[in-house]
């Protein structure tokens, strides 16, 4: 009997232990199953926030990129048409000599006009001291009139014919300067000119 026991014992544990084990490996399946799913999913979301993070990326670039590019032609086309307009005449003459008081006051106007915005603050007209002289003979108080503007002007030596423009005290400007219509024009002419040469 103590044998028969002992072998019900021994089949007892030996059952208990094969069924802990069996347990035990379902658990460690169901575990390793669950881990598997769950690296699976952070992989995938992952993998999903990198892409929705580059297309962003990439439509934001895109976009910015649009954005600079429509700008840019926008300005260069503005100003070519209306530099071109005003200093029609500069293209065949020396620019000093074209920049008379009279062609320098329609300038100032039309900068005024185009890039003085609504504010009615003071504008600024940096140029050469005798192109100065002749403006405020008779030119000044008509662009006032016309412009409902303040604007001073300074004597400068930096400018030898043409001006400066200022809408902020001098925090920035527009240069209309001999110098900076001689480059611009120069530009113009070179495509032209290159074109007339093929």
């Amino acid at each position: 009997m103590a044998q028969e026991l002992k072998a019900l014992l021994d089949k007892i544990q030996k059952e208990g232990v094969e069924s802990a084990r069996k347990a035990a490996g379902e658990i460690e399946a169901r575990a390793q199953k669950q881990a598997d799913e769950i690296i699976a999913r952070a992989e995938s979301d992952a993998r999903k926030l990198l892409d929705d993070a580059q297309e962003k990326i990439r439509q934001e670039k895109d976009a910015s990129e649009a954005a600079l590019k429509q700008a840019g032609r926008d300005l260069v086309l503005s100003l070519k048409k209306q530099i071109l307009t005003t200093l029609e005449k500069v293209v065949t003459l020396d620019v000093r000599q074209a920049l008379g008081p009279q062609e320098l006051a329609a300038l100032v106007k039309l900068a005024v006009q185009q890039y003085g915005g609504q504010d009615a603050g003071q504008v600024t007209v940096s140029l050469q001291d005798g192109d100065r002289r002749k403006l405020e003979q008779g030119f000044l108080s008509r662009l006032k009139d016309e412009l409902k503007r303040d604007i001073v002007l300074k004597s400068t030596d930096e400018v030898a014919g043409g001006f400066i423009i200022s809408f902020d005290a001098g925090k920035s400007h527009f240069d209309f300067s001999d110098k900076a219509l001689a480059a611009y024009l120069s530009g113009l002419v070179r495509p032209k000119l290159a074109e007339l040469l093929k």
